[in-house]
């Protein structure tokens, strides 16, 4: 599937599933606006302006990348687990997508809900499972 940013700087070439999933930690609720809805890739390739994406280290195991044109996200990156997920909104076509899980669920705001059933971890659960830090 391809994806872009918000102007089109900076294009992309992915292989995903038909899954999604949600994240509502601290850093994604400030990096998002919300929660990150990010699409898990078996592989990825930037087609075009990879001059235009800064990747920076946002936890101890854990990159996220950005258009520094727009501002868009593109992915979040834990490098041990080989492949970004991409943010889902850089997608051409999402519509067989499905949310399959959502994390740190305690984090979310009050206001902010999402259709459907899916797995959902708390902060304590993701924590066991990621490491110490968000």
């Amino acid at each position: 599937m391809n994806g872009q940013c918000m102007c089109g700087a900076v294009k992309f070439r992915a292989e995903i599933g038909d899954k999604f999933a949600a994240c509502f930690c601290e850093m994604c609720q400030r990096w998002a606006s919300g929660m990150f809805n990010g699409v898990g890739t078996t592989a990825f390739e930037v087609t075009d302006g990879e001059e235009y994406l800064t990747v920076f280290k946002s936890s101890d195991w854990a990159n996220r990348a950005f258009c520094n044109k727009c501002g868009s996200n593109i992915y979040y990156h834990m490098p041990e687990h080989g492949t970004p997920s991409v943010a889902l909104g850089t997608l051409e076509n999402t519509d067989e997508l499905r949310n399959a899980i959502r994390f740190f669920v305690d984090k979310r705001p009050k206001g902010l809900r999402l259709a459907g059933e899916a797995k959902e971890l708390t902060e304590a659960e993701c924590m066991a499972m990621f490491g110490d830090d968000e």
